[in-house]
């Protein structure tokens, strides 16, 4: 009974693990006045991109000054 417990916690935390790893890149526009990141490439948010659109973590994007963009948020 205790090896089931154990294991079902493992498998809850890879879950988890799994999840906070496949939301943790967005996309940013390389344009000079760009200042937000969006969580997938085809927000329309980046439709008047004047740059290209670049994959980076969430950590990056904020240490690069952005923030979370109001539309795909």
């Amino acid at each position: 009974m205790k090896n089931r417990y154990i294991l079902n916690f493992i498998i809850c935390m890879f879950s988890v693990l799994c999840l906070s790893c496949s939301s943790e890149y967005v996309y940013i526009c390389t344009g000079p006045s760009s200042s937000v990141y969006h969580k997938t490439d085809d927000c329309r948010g980046l439709n008047r991109c004047s740059g290209s659109i670049d994959k980076v973590t969430v950590k990056e994007a904020k240490e690069m000054g952005r923030r979370a963009c109001n539309i795909c948020e």
